[in-house]
């Protein structure tokens, strides 16, 4: 074991140790609502500006809005390579814990801050308090941070719409070519062949790829999408039973199809390598690809990515097409969760959980939300013709400390202005194009998987250098059988009925949650 990891294991195992004592008074205690409060709050996102102008803007809306002198202490949290390290440091003392604690990819160790009394129970507050989040906030959503206990420990700090990316193709280029939209898999693999060898954008050189994309599954999903499977989730059989996604023979045969595509140059070769977001930002905006699957916010005017593509290419379009349609019928685009990445606990260090409640509560509100997003209209931004323009750049947006509250509940409705109508109108259909998928993938709320933690690192291991290895033509296709062949034995078989017991104790707490939401959340509403 290394010293960073023995670290963080010792400082969740001595937490309940650490903070018993603060566990004897993490009960329902309220203020009387009066006289100056500072309340601390841990912050990952943003330019993590100290004593910035949003952090003085955020504290005059809390006094006007709660009727009391609110001073906000920023907690940033360092690097993502040494956050959890810090996080679990703070943790571990009451003295250094911030009132509200942000945190992501932690489920073991916010279990023990549970069981510790760490963090405190938020259904009183939210009844009282939280009417911003309870109405923003699904029923769905709030099942995934509901304890059977009918405690609620955790909220989420940031979720994906339900449907964020959409496959994008190149119009100027299928005008140029003579070519339709394509609807089918066999449509557009002619569509990207035709973007690589038929000079497209007209500059007699060889220099154009048909796709192009992150190293990632989820930019293959056209092409596994179309076939109705997702190698990275667990997906619901026609017999009811739940089964790893990368162990499907339809996998074999998606292979197969983008193995071809890199065989014949048709898919940037960049891809079968590690490529991180940034790169292919600038893969994107460079203008030599034909279609990508990518974010459905790329199309507002004021992106980065949109705005250095019409820097480069001035009469360069891309647009939204629907989900590709595959051999059987099938078609869909990504679902997100509706778990949330990122969280916010309330902990045991805040003598006045309450009014940490009407604080969270308070950001969460339209207004707010927009304060610390956006900065003032007409200072910082203005409204023209229904659409959002910036009036500062991003150096300047780093000053004032904007975005130094991102993921603290932001809300993805009309509080973001910078999504125009036509964004906006894109987000919800693409909603509604993920949802074939949504009712095969299981989203799994337990946060106790032993199987999966204990033997997951090693199939996605294989389940990675074996596909990439097939596409880039280093493994040959029926690797994929000794792929999976060998699953059992990795702990597959571990994995599979773990899946398959949590997916059915699942559907049984759902039950009981809806009851049990009716009385303590929906009617407080």
């Amino acid at each position: 074991m290394n010293k960073k990891a023995y670290v963080i294991m010792t400082l969740v195992l001595s937490i309940s140790l650490i903070v018993a004592a603060c566990s004897k008074d993490a009960g329902n205690k309220t203020s009387d609502g009066t006289g100056p409060y500072k309340i601390s709050l841990a912050l990952m996102g943003g330019p993590k500006t100290p004593d910035s102008w949003v952090n003085k803007a955020l504290e005059k809306d809390l006094t006007e809005n709660l009727g009391r002198d609110i001073q906000v202490e920023d907690v940033f949290l360092p690097s993502w390579d040494d956050a959890k390290t810090k996080i679990n440091l703070l943790m571990s003392d009451k003295k250094e814990m911030p009132d509200v604690m942000w945190h992501w990819d932690m489920n073991k160790e916010f279990d023990s801050w549970v069981k510790a009394g760490a963090v405190v129970d938020l259904v009183p507050y939210l009844q009282k308090y939280g009417q911003n989040i309870i109405n923003y906030y699904s029923k769905e959503t709030m099942f995934y941070h509901w304890d059977p206990s009918g405690k609620i420990f955790r909220l989420p700090g940031d979720i994906s719409e339900p449907g964020t990316m959409t496959t994008i193709i190149r119009k100027d280029w299928l005008d140029n070519l003579g070519l339709e939209v394509p609807k089918t898999l066999d449509e557009y693999i002619k569509v990207l062949r035709a973007f690589t060898k038929d000079d497209p954008d007209g500059n007699g050189k060889d220099d154009t790829y048909g796709f192009a994309g992150e190293n990632s599954y989820r930019t293959l999903a056209p092409f596994f999408y179309s076939h109705g499977v997702d190698p990275e989730a667990f997906m619901i059989q026609e017999d009811g039973t739940v089964k790893f996604g990368a162990t499907m023979p339809q996998v074999k045969q998606v292979l197969a199809i983008v193995r071809g595509l890199y065989e014949e140059g048709i898919m940037d070769p960049r891809m079968v390598a590690p490529i991180d977001g940034a790169q292919v930002d600038d893969i994107m905006a460079n203008g030599k690809i034909g279609s990508i699957y990518r974010w459905v916010a790329f199309f507002n005017p004021d992106a980065t990515t949109h705005q250095s593509f019409k820097a480069l290419n001035p009469e360069g379009e891309y647009m939204p097409i629907e989900p590709i349609i595959g051999p059987n019928g099938f078609a869909s685009d990504i679902p997100s969760d509706e778990i949330g990445w990122s969280f916010l606990s309330v902990t045991a260090a805040a003598k006045e959980p309450d009014t940490a409640v009407k604080v969270l509560n308070r950001m969460a509100s339209s207004e707010t939300n927009k304060l610390i997003r956006f900065g003032e209209e007409g200072e910082h931004y203005e409204i023209i013709d229904g659409q959002y323009k910036s009036k500062i750049g991003p150096e300047e947006k780093n000053k004032l400390g904007l975005g130094n509250y991102s993921w603290y509940i932001t809300r993805k409705d009309e509080a973001n202005i910078e999504n125009i109508p036509e964004v906006i109108e894109l987000f919800n259909k693409r909603a509604e194009t993920a949802m074939p998928m949504r009712e095969k993938i299981v989203f799994f709320k337990s946060l106790e998987r032993p199987a999966w933690i204990e033997y997951s690192a090693d199939v996605k291991k294989l389940r990675d250098e074996t596909f990439w290895g097939i596409i880039a033509g280093e493994l040959p296709l029926d690797a994929f059988d000794d792929f999976v062949a060998k699953y059992p034995e990795m702990g597959g078989k571990e994995i599979d009925e773990e899946a398959n017991k949590l997916y059915a104790e699942q559907d049984q707490q759902y039950e009981e949650f809806s009851k049990w939401y009716d009385e303590n959340i929906e009617s407080y509403k």
